[in-house]
């Protein structure tokens, strides 16, 4: 009894990590997109009302949720703080204190990370074309993610079941 007991807790826990595998592949993309999204209206506060970055944060997070909402603040009252620090400096620390425990895979994550180096530095033309070539390295690999993810989700859950099923028999 004890056995059949052991088997089926192995089983089930295998079962259950596939299943968050393929849950955290769904909240990536649903990051990516938010992320997209609030680069999108980055793009339009920069290029259309020509805000400086301090205030396009601050009118941008009014307008989302979480911790991305934290993280637009964050960044607008370190750039409005002027103190001292590069733009680069302040994002890279904005990323490390609200995107620790974030779903993106490390490819979106590093290219994030990298965005900063693009911006600050550029006049408002260039920044417009830096934000306009993430955005579109975003789509496509939310494009990319959109495509693959129904396949992953279910090699991910089969994965688990034969895992379990392969350490049941492998012990007992």
């Amino acid at each position: 009894m004890q056995k059949l007991i052991g088997v089926v807790l192995i089983v089930a826990s295998s079962t259950g990590m596939g299943y968050l595998k393929g849950v955290n592949l769904s909240k990536n993309l649903i990051e990516m997109q938010e992320i997209r999204r609030i680069f999108l209206m980055l793009r339009s506060e920069v290029a259309y009302t020509k805000s400086p970055f301090g205030e396009a944060f601050y009118r941008i997070a009014e307008r989302t949720y979480g911790k991305y909402k934290e993280w637009l603040f964050f960044l607008a009252e370190s750039l409005n703080q002027r103190s001292g620090h590069t733009f680069f400096e302040l994002w890279q620390h904005a990323l490390e204190r609200y995107f620790s425990d974030t779903h993106l895979d490390k490819r979106n994550l590093e290219l994030l990370k990298n965005m900063g180096t693009n911006m600050g530095y550029l006049d408002r033309e260039m920044q417009v074309g830096a934000i306009d070539l993430y955005l579109e390295q975003l789509k496509l690999n939310i494009r990319k993610m959109q495509e693959e993810l129904p396949e992953k989700r279910r090699i991910l859950n089969c994965l688990g079941v034969m895992g379990g099923i392969f350490v049941a028999v492998v012990l007992v």
